[in-house]
């Protein structure tokens, strides 16, 4: 359980974090810290289980397991899916890795960020702790998957929002990290097939993967690459060092302790069923070891302390993964004891780059002065650290590399096998001391640029902050060498969870005798110490660039490359004629529908099969309406004349509905069919009046092609629909859902029950689909407006129309608005209060009579659209920001409403039933809330879009650009007359008068 709680306390800092922000801004990184630490406590009583080969979890209730604490509930019990969690050795290493070192990354950017508001920062790298404890903690494939998606969507937004810098390197970075999670997803769907769990340890402990080798290579394979693209290995690497666009602290803890570690963590996770399969071993080890080569070769090329930082980890990264690849126990000991070094001294390294960014203002090496007198104690962090990194003793890196470098002597294959890896480990390990040499030295200790000070530069209490941050993980690997043995627990455990049943022992300590990794490593040093000697010989020959382009102007080339090629296949559809889709689809049904379908028929046609009278003679007489008005739609000429006959199909459709007996729909089918004539004609308001003139030939084909959608569309629907019985599952619906649900209304509990799920994608897409509209719309400006919201001499809006002549009914409905809408205005204030009432009692019955939240919504709307027309003005209906928390607060109160049948009922969605003086009541009910909210919110945002003028819509504010252009045009239309509501108001007072005494009123402004 400590687990859970431990996910608990990441969660509540997620949702604290916008609180802390508002109110104590950067400084919020302390408190979010200080809850790092609570959450590292609160996973401590299953740390201490597995140290002590107990166990400490429940599945629901209990566990089983040596060195493990497990906890497990079901989560989608019809697919046998569970929320389990177990911490093992693996889980324990990297937990620690992600909460500690964010806690200190969280204290450093206290003073690292800008004064004020940090959210996006904050919130995001919460959340990104939250996705990777869940990552390394769970025993579930569903769960795993979903936690590495979101550590990647996390990763991307913190790069992105580093602003321009950033577009381009999160989206590059973006799909990198996707390509890995589909292949992740494919293994997760392989693995779940063919061993019939989800449960990661039972997966990973089943015999297919001795007893069938090509599955075990294909699935293998999947998961190196998704390893290797998070991890950032060949040919996936070049995501690391573009990435440095984000900010150092993100940079410390994503690519140093968390995003990469994730890649590392997936193949160590998957190593129990995989260490013994060919393609793995020897995919880990050469790529390994080249990506170690390449990215310690193109650190030292660099002169961005950054950018060198980011490829040095990309070596570092390659040396754990090819040892990863020799399978064996000491091996994957090594393993997790670099990872360990590696995610300290790399972590401090990068906050040191930060320090010396924010005294110096640069990162480039050729800038740089001498700063070891200026940042004396900075020099010496930076130098244990480069040290560590090099595998200096007595510090961890040099007990972490030795290791490495033993490890790799066990390589698989011939005899010559393991040297060959272990000196091209040493190879790239040469190289790692020349690029710590250029940090160190090209920073502190030669210094190309000029000097700042003469003697050292004070340093304030923020420096001070930073620099300990930075200081702490970096200098405990100075203990942890000298002491090695204190890990030896916890990588024996991490060992013996990649490799069950081995039953490994660490040992690990500063001296191991004379071996072959020792000559390994004193010929490191004695390379290392050519390095230092010509080091101003050898920095201007290495930094000259290897190769005319790097890694993001290859991606841009390949992006190039298949735009060409997909071009021409796209051109065809890439239109904004709709006769050429409707080709496209029109042939599809030819040359796909029709003979599957007299495939499947077998000798009987399909129009022979199951006839079904159905036809009564109300039928027939709404056939000929409709088809009149889709001929009037057609003839039209005017746009006003074809809506007005367009929403005679919808009224007529709506009383076949009502004659088939179903209410519910012809009610939902009647409301939309109103709103959306409302909406075209707010849209008509932007457009000509008529259609523009079209040839014959347009006119035949149009109508020839017309013919055959309607023809292709009857067959399919009369094939498919009311040529057969009713279906196995709606007879289930028809006989359970009562039972099952206690409603009686089948549409409405199918909507929030048994496909609730469907209804919530749905929300989702409604959401998007406001954000899209709200997106595209309020970014186009009103050409006929300036930049100030003032009408354009000579620009009015519908130039059909004269609207200068004072006699025309358009002339009147404007200037005399305020008479125009007033029995409207009457009219509302009668009929709101009945549709308010109407709306919740449709609400409140839809569970057991034709209604529910959808209808309901409807309804509301109904009033929305009714406060519109009712207005003499165009302006938006309630607050400015009104349907974006609707919307926003509907798709959120169905979310947590599937949380909390997720948590109280045992999984997402399902409802959960009380009986209150005798009424029954569901949770699904919240849920229709949520459906309810977001329909409203997307009515009103369409009708405040698309019914306003001016721009800044649905801005804090912006009533007065939108009132500054109201005037503009009644300005342009009426000259010196007040504003439309004043002078009709003045008008109608007139003319109350002029009944009275039988006098004539002079008008205003005449």
């Amino acid at each position: 359980m400590s687990m859970v709680w431990t996910l608990c306390v990441l969660a509540v800092a997620v949702a604290a974090t916008p609180v802390l922000d508002r109110a104590m801004g950067r400084a919020a990184g302390w408190p979010l810290a200080a809850l790092y630490l609570v959450a590292t406590a609160t996973l401590w009583p299953a740390i201490s289980a597995v140290f002590a080969g107990g166990t400490a979890g429940t599945t629901g209730a209990g566990s089983q397991g040596t060195g493990e604490a497990v906890w497990r509930v079901p989560w989608v019990e019809p697919l046998g899916v569970d929320f389990a969690l177990r911490a093992d050795g693996i889980g324990v290493a990297f937990s620690l890795i992600a909460l500690l070192i964010g806690a200190v990354v969280f204290a450093y950017s206290t003073e690292y960020l800008g004064k004020g508001p940090q959210l996006s920062f904050y919130l995001v790298m919460t959340t990104f702790t939250l996705s990777m404890v869940g990552l390394v903690l769970a025993d579930d494939l569903v769960l795993l998957f979903i936690c590495w998606e979101l550590t990647s969507l996390a990763s991307f937004f913190l790069i992105a929002r580093s602003g321009h810098a950033g577009e381009q390197a999160s989206m590059r970075t973006l799909l990198m990290t996707f390509i890995g999670g589909l292949t992740l997803l494919a293994a997760v769907g392989l693995i779940m097939v063919r061993t019939g769990t989800t449960n990661v340890t039972e997966a990973l402990a089943h015999p297919v993967w001795g007893t069938d080798p090509a599955f075990a290579g294909l699935v293998a394979t999947l998961v190196l690459i998704a390893g290797f693209s998070k991890s950032a290995q060949f040919p996936f690497h070049v995501w690391l060092p573009d990435a440095m666009a984000a900010i150092t602290p993100v940079s410390a803890y994503l690519h140093a302790a968390a995003v990469v570690k994730a890649g590392i963590f997936l193949l160590m996770r998957f190593s129990p069923a995989f260490h013994a399969t060919p393609v793995w071993n020897v995919s880990l080890i050469t790529v390994g070891l080249f990506t170690a080569a390449l990215g310690a070769f193109f650190a030292c090329q660099q002169t961005d302390l950054k950018k060198l930082m980011a490829y040095s980890t990309v070596s570092q990264l390659g040396l754990i993964v090819a040892v990863l690849g020799v399978g064996t126990a000491p091996a994957l000991a090594a393993a997790i004891t670099h990872t360990i070094a590696h995610a300290l001294f790399k972590s401090g390294l990068f906050m040191m780059v930060g320090v010396v960014d924010h005294s110096t203002h640069t990162r480039d090496l050729r800038r740089l002065p001498a700063l070891r007198r200026q940042m004396p104690a900075s020099f010496a962090v930076m130098a244990v650290g480069c040290a560590s990194m090099a595998g200096i003793p007595p510090l961890l890196g040099f007990v972490s590399k030795e290791s490495v470098l033993a490890g790799l002597l066990e390589a698989p294959g011939p005899a010559w096998a393991g040297w060959a890896a272990m000196i091209a480990a040493a190879a790239a390990s040469v190289l790692t001391f020349a690029y710590c040499t250029k940090i160190l030295f090209g920073a502190f200790v030669d210094g190309r640029g000029e000097e700042h000070h003469e003697g050292p530069a004070p340093v304030n209490r923020h420096e001070n902050v930073m620099l300990w941050s930075a200081a702490l993980p970096i200098l405990l690997g100075i203990p942890l060498g000298l002491a090695a043995f204190v890990l030896d627990t916890p990588v024996s455990l991490a060992t013996q969870a990649m490799r069950p049943g081995s039953g490994y022992e660490s040992h690990l300590t500063l001296w191991h005798g004379v071996t072959p990794e020792l000559f390994a490593t004193l010929a490191i040093f004695a390379l290392g110490a050519v390095v230092i000697a010509r080091r101003r010989a050898l920095w201007p020959a290495l930094e000259k660039p290897t190769f005319a382009t790097d890694g993001a102007g290859v991606i841009a080339w390949v992006h190039h490359r298949l735009r060409d090629v997909a071009l021409p296949l796209v051109r065809a559809f890439v239109v904004d004629r709709p006769e050429r889709h409707l080709v496209m689809l029109l042939s599809s049904f030819i040359a796909v529908v029709i003979p599957g379908l007299l495939l499947i028929s077998g000798d009987t046609p399909p129009w022979a099969q199951g006839p079904v009278a159905l036809t009564q003679p109300i039928d027939v007489l709404l056939l000929a309406l409709i088809v009149c008005a889709v001929v009037s739609v057609c003839r039209s000429v005017s746009r006003l004349a074809a809506t007005v006959s367009l929403s005679a199909v919808g009224i007529v459709a709506t009383v076949q509905l009502l004659a088939l007996g179903a209410p519910d729909v012809a009610l939902t089918q009647l409301l939309v069919e109103s709103l959306t004539v409302i909406v075209i004609m707010l849209v008509l308001q932007k457009l000509p009046r008529d259609f523009g003139r079209s040839t014959k030939p347009r006119h035949a084909r149009a109508l020839i092609l017309s013919a055959g959608m309607g023809v292709a569309a009857f067959l399919a629907t009369w094939t498919f629909s009311a040529r057969r019985p009713r279906s196995d599952v709606a007879t289930y619906y028809a006989e359970q859902a009562t039972e099952v649900t206690g409603g009686n209304n089948i549409v409405n509990v199918i909507l929030v029950e048994f496909r609730a799920l469907d209804t919530l994608g749905e929300l989702a897409v409604l959401g998007m689909a406001g954000i899209a509209i709200l997106a595209i719309v309020s970014s186009v400006r009103d050409r006929n407006l300036d930049p100030d919201g003032n009408r354009i001499a000579g620009n009015v809006r519908r130039p059909q129309l004269d609207l200068r002549a004072e006699g025309s009914t358009a002339y009147r409905a404007i200037t005399d608005a305020w008479s125009n809408v007033l029995p409207m205005q009457l009219a509302v204030r009668f009929m709101a209060p009945i549709l308010v009432v109407l709306s919740a009692v449709i609400f409140w019955r839809g569970h057991n009579s034709p209604g529910g939240g959808f209808i309901a919504a409807l309804v509301g709307s109904a009033i929305v659209g009714l406060y519109y027309l009712s207005t003499s003005k165009d302006r938006q209906i309630g607050p400015p920001r009104a349907p974006i928390v609707l919307i926003g607060g509907g798709v959120a109160v169905a979310v947590v409403t599937g949380l909390a049948g997720l948590i109280f009922a045992g999984s997402f969605l399902e409802p959960m039933h009380t009986y209150l003086g005798g009424v029954h009541l569901v949770t699904s009910m919240l849920f229709d809330v949520g459906v309810y909210m977001a329909v409203i919110g997307l009515v009103m945002l369409a009708f405040n879009l698309l019914g306003t003028s001016g721009e800044a819509l649905l801005e804090p504010g912006s009533e007065g650009t939108r009132e500054r252009a109201d005037e503009a045009v009644e300005g342009e239309l009426t000259g010196p007359m007040e504003t439309v509501r004043g002078e009709s108001r003045e008008r109608v007072g007139l003319r109350t008068r002029h009944l009275a005494d039988g006098t004539k009123p002079k008008e205003p402004g005449r």
